[in-house]
């Protein structure tokens, strides 16, 4: 996936009502393990309209090294719902983070 493909998949997935295409652009571009996914993939967690629509979103933050969103992968392991707090969970023990 080239650069402008990249950007046009982002502007796309912080846009998208559906969620399944936001999950389905959230793993396609997390996958290109691309730096620049990492921070819009954060934000969309913490959209308050996302709460019960983001576990995949936890799931793809899994190809980055999360060091610096220890507080709120704990704050998701414990408040999530089971995706959710299961994805944290995941992320926290594989990175080695607690």
């Amino acid at each position: 996936m080239n650069e402008a493909e990249i950007l046009n998949k982002l502007h796309r997935l912080e846009v998208t009502d559906s969620h399944l295409e936001r999950n389905s652009l959230a793993l396609e571009l997390s996958d290109t393990k691309d730096p620049s996914l990492f921070w819009h993939i954060v934000e969309l967690i913490q959209r308050p309209e996302l709460v019960n629509n983001r576990g995949t979103l936890v799931y793809c933050l899994g190809n980055y090294d999360c060091s610096s969103i220890v507080d709120l992968l704990v704050e998701l392991a414990e408040s999530g719902n089971f995706e959710v707090s299961a994805g944290a969970e995941i992320i926290l023990n594989e990175q080695r983070l607690r």
